[in-house]
């Protein structure tokens, strides 16, 4: 039977990123939290933390980590419901660590999530990635739910599928004429500078493939790590990308920035995973997010 005086001190390394500041949220010694981590992992004869440089769960640790905010999400519940007031933490607004995609982050998701957090009374903690990489935050349990380009379900979680956002390849309408005045041809593609979002960005390079197929082409990148920065990247000549088609309408009825190919529009369609064993209030707050999410993707 598991320890949850260790377990909770393990849980508290990874969520503070070290033991010093889980020593100082649970009021130990840090050698007392080392001491509980060591405890534990002796006693399920598995590494739970890899003490690297960021510390990061093992594959034994992530599986423990997600069935810990598991047991507090549902027990927090249960003690509200019996209206217990043993700790503070259980009289607090449920916390929910969501995982958001940058470029949902930055269209739709707050439009949909604001109205269900107010309502509900929940707090919330974002935290981003790109689209395909939101589900491993997910996977090492560090969130409740994650909005991501992913169709197959995350074992223990459901999968709802929210609907499509829509990009345009576009570039402002200066680099078109520098770069793409006789059209957007392969030996132009080469030359002319991409914009991505970091070196996980693999967008860009997907569009093109699409375009040109083999050999794949390998064009100078810039590399701005928001959606507002990647967005005036485009938008100041610096290179050409896809942005959300909701995002640009007016300037591409205006001319300010010019779509390079029509047929390269795509539509990536976004999944909302969650974990199967939550809480009803969680449940109630994912399926009304669900109906949220799907009506404004859909209709943009």
């Amino acid at each position: 039977m598991l320890d949850y005086q260790l377990v909770e001190a393990f849980a508290v390394v990874l969520e503070e990123g070290g033991f010093a500041r889980a020593a100082e949220r649970l009021f130990v010694t840090q050698s007392a939290v080392s001491q509980r981590v060591k405890l534990l992992e002796d006693s399920l004869g598995k590494t739970l933390i890899s003490r690297g440089s960021p510390l990061k769960a093992t594959a034994a640790g992530e599986t423990l980590f997600r069935h810990y905010k598991q047991i507090i999400s549902m027990e927090e519940e249960t003690l509200g419901g019996l209206g217990a007031k043993y700790s503070d933490k259980f009289n607090a607004a449920p916390h929910l660590q969501i995982a958001v995609n940058i470029d949902s982050l930055h269209v739709w998701f707050l439009e949909a999530v604001a109205p269900l957090v107010c309502k509900q009374g929940f707090t919330l903690e974002v935290l981003t990635a790109g689209h395909a990489q939101t589900i491993d935050l997910l996977k090492a349990g560090a969130v409740y739910a994650c909005i991501s380009s992913q169709r197959q379900p995350v074992d223990g979680c459901t999968v709802d599928i929210l609907g499509p956002l829509k990009y345009a390849l576009v570039a402002s309408e200066n680099f078109a004429g520098r770069y793409f005045a006789d059209g957007f041809s392969r030996e132009a593609a080469c030359r002319a500078p991409v914009v991505d979002l970091d070196r996980q960005d693999s967008m860009q390079r997907n569009v093109l493939f699409k375009a040109f197929g083999d050999p794949q082409l390998c064009p100078p990148i810039q590399y701005f790590p928001t959606a507002d920065s990647y967005d005036r990247a485009i938008r100041a000549g610096l290179g050409y990308g896809l942005v959300p088609v909701v995002n640009i309408r007016k300037e591409l009825e205006e001319g300010s920035l010019v779509e390079l190919d029509k047929s390269l529009r795509i539509e990536l369609s976004l999944y909302w995973h969650a974990w199967k064993h939550s809480a009803s209030a969680f449940k109630k707050f994912s399926a009304d997010f669900v109906g949220m999410a799907s009506r404004l993707l859909n209709s943009c």
